[in-house]
């Protein structure tokens, strides 16, 4: 993972107000985690790894379901390890996706959730899911659209354009939605597809003002950046402005994902 990424993720706020908006704002019940559930149709006894595991807040669920098996939570974030490190009975390794440091054979189920696209070769990390995954286990991975909230994300980018901030290139979207089936036929041979597609919506400013702030980060914009209140600023008028102008109004931004999962053969 890159060191923009490093940064991006040192701090896991930005990421719970992601999180949490798509629960709270979405046009459809939002639920990954409970779809991936219901894709891998657990016993409870298993060893899972979640590959990425962000804020371990599946890894949480998964406790909170009673799962008895064994649960490993990978990040290359510090403060994610340490986030799936504090609940109990879970182990977290701070690891590469590219370099998983396990034997093969080891896990009887990997998740990967909304974490592929940030991989520069996410085939050679799918390589390292199927290795270390036991015959007869299965790998579910979780990746958005190639298009998710690309109104937010104009925004974002034209107001920090404005100061003259680059996004720039970024290893992002390696992957998407419509790409990963044929990226993990390749790999594991057969793959069931699930597709679930969504939006945000929101009828008053607040909330968009403060998802849009979370993808600073993502665009270019780091905690540190010495324009980054005047962006927020300017941004928060934009949007308190179109909302004072579109009365009755809410602003939709499409999105959605797909859950896929393998079973790893001999």
């Amino acid at each position: 993972m890159s060191s923009r990424l490093d940064a991006e993720y040192a701090d896991p706020t930005p990421l719970r107000v992601r999180i949490d908006t798509h629960e709270r704002y979405s046009e459809k019940p939002h639920d990954p985690g409970a779809d991936v559930l219901a894709a891998l149709g657990l016993a409870g006894t298993e060893y899972l790894a979640d590959v990425g595991c962000g804020d371990a807040r599946f890894l949480a669920k998964l406790i909170a379901h009673g799962h008895r098996g064994p649960l490993l939570g990978i990040d290359t974030s510090a403060a994610m390890v340490a986030a799936a490190d504090s609940l109990p009975g879970v182990r977290g390794i701070r690891a590469d996706a590219c370099r998983i440091p396990f034997d093969d054979d080891t896990f009887d189920v990997l998740t990967a959730r909304h974490m592929l696209y940030h991989v520069p070769d996410p085939t050679t990390a799918l390589r390292e899911f199927r290795r270390t995954t036991k015959a007869g286990g299965t790998v579910a991975v979780v990746v958005n659209h190639a298009e998710t909230c690309p109104y937010v994300g104009e925004l974002v980018d034209a107001h920090a354009a404005s100061y003259g901030i680059d996004r720039g290139e970024t290893p992002y979207r390696t992957v998407d939605s419509e790409t990963l089936p044929g990226l993990m036929s390749d790999v594991f041979g057969s793959v069931e597809v699930q597709r679930r597609d969504n939006a945000l919506v929101f009828d008053t400013p607040a909330p968009l003002i403060r998802f849009a702030e979370a993808i600073f980060g993502p665009r270019g914009i780091p905690a540190d950046h010495p324009d980054r209140d005047a962006v927020l600023a300017d941004l928060s008028a934009d949007v308190e402005d179109w909302f004072a102008h579109h009365p009755g109004r809410t602003w939709r931004d499409p999105k959605g994902y797909v859950i896929a999962t393998a079973v790893v053969t001999d």
